[in-house]
């Protein structure tokens, strides 16, 4: 059994040598095998060739890694699932074969690890792969699975979250209201407080419990992706050559690799920030609860600055939900991007603050005549304001050092509010440009991560949807297609082709006119003919009437008579003759319309002048 699998194993490895590599120049395609052939050597033999060849193989398979080549093989497998038919104009997407089957409970876990769990649209979506997305089997299948289930559960969890946040601000808002009661509550007036505690508390659970069922999902399917990634790579280590010791190391290192992969839930940012925000509001309630059954001061307000912060995040929070509807998906996606550039933006701008800060108190710190400057804090947030180009205390500052004040103030505010904003300003609309261009690509990738969220997090709502939908209606789904393109040449081509269609035609009819004219010339040769014969019978009768009278002009008569006669039989056989080869040249002329049309014109012409001149010669 070992040696056919080698074989199917070692042809397709031949086929796929064989292939061409897109964007790899021809010398850089397996460099280091292609140089074994220079010195005509095994190059295997010695160890530090065998190394080099290693390295160097290794290395290609990193700079093809690197490239967009597995964008370009995943652009090819796609298209076979997306065929279009021009003469009807219908269009054909195989999406059933873009979702793994579904099994039972018992089967899947029987052959755990033996099957790809991962769809296509998941590993995209992990991936980030915009110009995949993009393909019109992945925007078809987005299409069908948000009109499915997809849209009805991303407004569930909008209107859901909405609540939370609506419950918890006026929570908050409630709380902050009886600041010098000792009594936080007061029954029965405030039975409604406490039913909205209630209702976010509720909420609150209801998005742990989602959150811990993503969890828990994303671990089992990740360790069975694992498994299967390990049993492929397995298989092709088995088929392994010793011959090819590169390929070998190159398959342990890709298992290294799979054993340090995270799960698909951790490389989320946006869950990140959702477990930030339950703490947050833990946190928030539960000095709450503690300064309601222990009144006090300190507790009080502590629970209003973790509310206060609590509430700007959690709305914050809410883009999460808003992204899968396409007209604000990117923009949320652009506030992400912007995340990043404010952090580069911070690192430089710390670069000058930090010093300055020290310079500012150094020299103006700690002092009664500059108010805003006396403790560390004022000091910070006045050199704020100095980046901001708001209101600051120069004058005291100038009363204090005249040399000094005007160099910190001039210097910073020209490195801090001119440099580093506008550089900010250049990083943000950079960023703008660069997601806008990709808007549509960037909304797509957004809904479809909150189709998976749905499909993850909520699998009772599947459960009122038909789970077999693709696999009966989308095997394959037809649709029309109205962007068929054509060729720019096409109608110039087509317009071409009438023309000589239309002067292929003219010249048929130029060549019919002139067949009927050669046969009306045909019958005129049949009646000269006729005359003839009679003009000699009467000559020959005048001939034997005049032979009693001159035998010696009879007998030239005769002889010229002879020769004409014989000259007559040979001109009528030529034209006879000529005549049923111009025929036979015609109709062979039909069959080749284009080619011989101009000669025929010009036959036709030679033939009337010289009937022209056997008629000048009868007469």
């Amino acid at each position: 059994m070992a040696a056919p699998h080698w074989a199917s194993y070692s042809q397709r490895r031949w086929r796929q040598s064989r292939r061409n590599l897109l964007g790899v120049h021809l010398e850089a395609r397996y460099s280091g095998l292609a140089e074994a052939e220079q010195d005509q050597r095994d190059e295997t033999d010695t160890k530090n060739i065998s190394q080099q060849l290693n390295e160097k193989l290794l290395g290609h398979f990193r700079e093809l890694a690197a490239n967009n080549q597995e964008t370009d093989q995943a652009q090819l497998a796609l298209g076979q699932f997306h065929v279009t038919d021009k003469m009807t104009r219908q269009q054909y997407f195989y999406l059933n074969l873009l979702e793994p089957e579904l099994q039972s409970a018992e089967d899947s876990l029987q052959e755990a690890g033996m099957k790809e769990l991962t769809s296509p649209l998941q590993v995209v979506v992990q991936e980030g792969k915009l110009d995949l997305i993009m393909n019109p089997v992945f925007l078809k299948l987005i299409q069908v699975k948000w009109k499915l289930y997809g849209r009805f559960g991303a407004w569930l969890l909008l209107v859901l979250n909405f609540l939370l946040n609506v419950s918890w601000t006026t929570v908050s808002i409630s709380v902050s209201v009886n600041r010098q009661s000792p009594d936080r509550y007061a029954f029965p007036q405030d039975w409604w407080r406490v039913v909205l505690v209630v209702l976010a508390l509720l909420l609150t659970l209801g998005e742990v419990w989602r959150e811990v069922q993503d969890i828990l999902h994303s671990k089992k399917m990740f360790h069975l992706r694992q498994q299967w990634m390990e049993r492929r790579l397995q298989d092709d280590l088995k088929c392994s050559h010793p011959m090819w010791p590169q390929e070998r190391r190159f398959l342990l290192d890709e298992t290294k690799r799979i054993h340090k992969m995270r799960g698909s839930y951790s490389q989320d940012l946006w869950n990140i920030f959702d477990w930030l925000v339950y703490s947050l509001l833990i946190a928030s309630f539960s000095v709450h609860v503690t300064d309601v059954l222990q009144p006090s001061a300190s507790l009080h307000t502590l629970s209003l600055r973790l509310f206060s912060i609590s509430i700007i995040l959690l709305w914050l929070r809410l883009m999460k939900h808003v992204r899968a509807f396409r007209l604000m998906g990117p923009f949320i996606v652009m506030l992400g991007n912007i995340v990043e550039d404010v952090m580069r933006f911070l690192f430089l701008y710390a670069e000058i603050f930090i010093p300055y800060a020290c310079s500012f108190w150094i020299m103006f710190g700690g002092l009664s005549t500059v108010p805003s400057m006396q403790s560390v804090s004022g000091l910070l947030y006045s050199l704020y304001r100095i980046t901001l180009v708001d209101e600051y205390e120069y004058a005291a500052m100038v009363a204090v050092d005249g040399v000094m004040a005007p160099l910190l103030c001039g210097t910073f505010l020209a490195a801090s509010s001119i440099l580093c904003v506008n550089l900010l300003i250049a990083l943000l609309t950079d960023t703008f440009q660069r997601v806008h261009d990709n808007s549509k690509a960037n909304a797509m990738m957004q809904q479809a991560a909150v189709i998976l969220q749905v499909e993850d997090s909520m699998p009772r709502l599947r459960s009122f949807y038909d789970d077999q939908y693709i696999s009966k209606h989308c095997s394959p789904l037809a649709d029309d297609c109205d962007n068929i393109t054509v060729n720019p040449s096409y109608h110039h081509e087509m317009g071409h082709i009438k023309a000589e269609i239309k002067e292929t035609l003219d010249q048929f009819l130029a060549l019919q006119r002139s067949m009927e004219a050669v046969r009306g010339s045909r019958l005129q040769k049949e009646d000269v003919q006729q005359i003839q014969q009679l003009q000699n019978q009467e000559l020959q009768n005048q001939k034997q009437e005049l032979q009693t009278q001159n035998q010696e002009l009879q007998n030239q008569q005769q002889e010229l008579q002879n020769q004409q006669k014989q000259e007559l039989q040979t001109q009528n056989q030529e034209l006879q003759n000529q005549q049923k080869q111009e025929l036979q040249a015609i109709q062979a002329e039909l069959k080749e319309l284009r080619t011989l049309v101009q000669q025929l014109l010009q036959n036709g012409n030679d033939q009337t002048r010289c009937r022209d001149l056997q008629d000048l010669n009868i007469f």
